[in-house]
């Protein structure tokens, strides 16, 4: 998911953002959420700070990351 937000976001994002986004993302990979609560959360963030046209961008091209992971958790 990473790569897909810094493709989307380019240089749309201060290196402050990113590292916010870096904990959701590292809060995943720890089990403390699941993949589509990361999801939500980056997406709400940059919907909020960013642009919402790039938020439901990341939404959209993550979709198939977040089903995967769902389906290996079952």
């Amino acid at each position: 998911m990473k790569t897909i937000i810094s493709d989307v976001l380019g240089a749309g994002a201060n290196k402050s953002f990113l590292q916010r986004i870096d904990a959701v993302l590292a809060d995943w990979s720890s089990d403390k959420i699941n993949a589509a609560q990361a999801a939500e959360k980056v997406e709400k963030m940059v919907s909020l700070f960013i642009d919402s046209d790039k938020s439901k961008e990341i939404a959209t091209r993550c979709a198939p990351i977040i089903m995967k992971a769902m389906t290996l958790k079952k």
